[in-house]
């Protein structure tokens, strides 16, 4: 079991709350304290600002009169170098035995990590005061680059035009209420895996001393290029600027949007004159605006052959190869590229809460039979505690080994409270679900996970608070035009607004596709699973 440190005031054990109240301070947003984790009394998680490390601290209850057991995670370094960081922190540790030592610590391991150049502009030196030179002439050059930067840019003798900034196209696509920013994307050069790409509205816009360490921000000079769909209209390399028009810009925004919306409208046409299958009449955003993001999507099959489903008791659903289906409309390759396309969940596995909630689709079935479809059958009923992007197989076969290697911790972590499933509620009318009431320990293990799978480099796409919740009933975007509404009226479910469905326990992990199909027992396509009681 992992959970808050407790008030021990004890100076013989990890639970020293004046220490941990210090290092908490010291690094906010960017800490993590779990108590009873396996043989250790304590484990602290730190990550310094603007370093890619994370440095674990695993303390015995006889801390501090036993040096804890110090990790070290970085991809920017060698084993070699890590080791040597670890051995290094060790040793310091033996000096400060019998004392408060984590702060110390972590401000060694600082000094240390800059010196081996985990940062840009950082060349690994032998010794701290060589860093600081280094860093002294590296601000100095930036002082110089950024006086010189309102000037205009000369090119030998012939002076270049201006050019706008990557500040200005960001102020730009933020304020100007003619600019789709859902439809922007942006390149950017990432330390450690080279040129990136994703959507505008992926990233804080804020400043960077702001915004927390599991925020994607970064800095304005790291960003190459913007595109608007799949077309570039400002590039920093080749000094193209068609937001403004600037340097050698020959268009303004207004221009390339039409021309590119135009553009999409006549391979529509040409492809409904070739018989394909092209989209209605009604916007193509909208028309792309799928419910696929979603982990408890439970959509609408599109195929013209004969489709075979699952009801929303998990019966097989046969169609017929004529039956009209809904929303078969063609996706460009951006509107997918920051949804998330996996899910790490708990699957309910508790009979009597399977019973309960399908009660609740019955009632609601019986005002509005059309809504069988968006029903989440019983097979399926899940919690989902993160949802993630795994675009590659490389992606996804790195992500099922980290799960695989964090396995015993995730199992030392396990929340001993039950999930306990407790009346029906709804997200903006669309969404039908029943509320999971969970205890302190299981949003520390929540947090656990993503926590290491981001250390891994795993992308999470969690796109909305966390609520622990068991989707019931989800309108999609088909039935929702059949109906003239995606909502569902609460009174068909208002006299569930109390009933407890049971108690779900926390004992395995599914990493589940968002895809349309299912394993044979109806649930969810999962390349793996975590059983922590095998």
């Amino acid at each position: 079991m992992a959970s808050v440190s407790s008030n021990n005031t004890s100076t013989s054990t990890t639970e020293s709350p004046d220490e941990i109240a210090k290092v908490k301070a010291a690094y906010p947003s960017r800490c993590r304290v779990m108590c009873d984790v396996g043989q250790y009394k304590t484990v602290i998680t730190l990550q310094p600002e603007n370093l890619d490390a994370t440095i674990k601290f695993h303390m015995t209850a006889a801390y501090p009169s036993v040096i804890p057991d110090i990790k070290v995670r970085s991809e920017s370094l060698s084993g070699n170098d890590i080791q040597d960081l670890q051995e290094h922190l060790k040793g310091k540790a033996q000096k400060l035995m019998g004392k408060e030592m984590i702060q110390s610590l972590m401000n060694e391991a600082q000094k240390r990590l800059k010196i081996m150049g985990i940062r840009p502009g950082q060349v690994k030196n032998a010794n701290a005061e060589t860093y600081l030179d280094e860093k002294s002439k590296y601000k100095k050059k930036k002082n110089k680059q950024k006086k010189s930067k309102a000037k205009e840019e000369v090119h030998g003798d012939e002076k270049l035009p201006s050019m706008k900034t990557a500040d200005d196209v960001i102020k730009r696509i933020i304020w100007d209420d003619n600019l789709d920013s859902d439809q922007f994307l942006v390149g950017y050069i990432d330390r450690f895996r080279g040129l990136m790409e994703k959507y505008f509205t992926a990233f804080s816009w804020e400043d960077l001393a702001t915004v927390d360490y599991d925020v994607l921000a970064i800095p304005k000079h790291r960003i190459q290029y913007f595109k608007y769909k799949d077309v570039k209209v400002w590039d920093k390399t080749e000094r193209i600027d068609n937001v403004f028009g600037s340097a050698n810009g020959k268009k303004t925004i207004d221009v390339v949007m039409k021309e590119v919306d135009e553009q999409q409208q006549e391979r529509r046409q040409d492809a409904m004159q070739n018989g394909a299958a092209a989209a209605d009449s009604s916007s193509e955003d909208e028309s792309y605006d799928s419910d696929d993001d979603s982990d408890d999507d439970f959509t609408v099959t599109i195929s013209n052959s004969v489709n075979i489903g699952m009801d929303y008791r998990g019966n097989r659903n046969d169609k017929d190869e004529n039956q009209t289906q809904l929303g078969n409309k063609p996706k460009p390759y951006w509107t997918d590229k920051l949804r998330p396309n996996y899910f790490i969940c708990v699957r309910i596995s508790d009979k009597a809460i399977i019973d309960g909630i399908v009660s609740v689709q019955d009632k609601i079935l019986q005002h509005e039979p059309i809504l069988a479809e968006c029903c989440i059958p019983g097979v399926s009923l899940h919690v989902t505690i993160s949802c993630i992007g795994l675009d590659t197989a490389e992606q996804l076969l790195k992500c099922m080994e980290v799960l695989k290697k964090i396995k015993p911790d995730l199992k030392d972590a396990l929340p001993k409270s039950l999930l306990k499933l407790r009346g029906v509620s709804n997200f903006y009318g669309r969404v039908a679900y029943a509320k999971a009431h969970c205890e302190q320990d299981f949003l520390d293990f929540c947090d656990f996970l993503k926590l290491n799978l981001r250390e891994a480099g795993v992308d999470i796409r969690d796109g909305y608070e966390f609520v622990p919740h068991v989707t019931i009933v989800k309108v999609n975007r088909p039935v929702a035009r059949v109906r003239g509404t995606k909502n569902i009226n609460p009174q068909y479910y208002e006299q569930f607004a109390d009933t407890e469905f049971g108690e779900q326990s926390v004992d395995s992990l599914y990493l589940c596709s968002m895809g349309d199909e299912r394993r044979s027992d109806g649930f969810y396509l999962t390349p793996l699973e975590l059983h922590f009681n095998d």
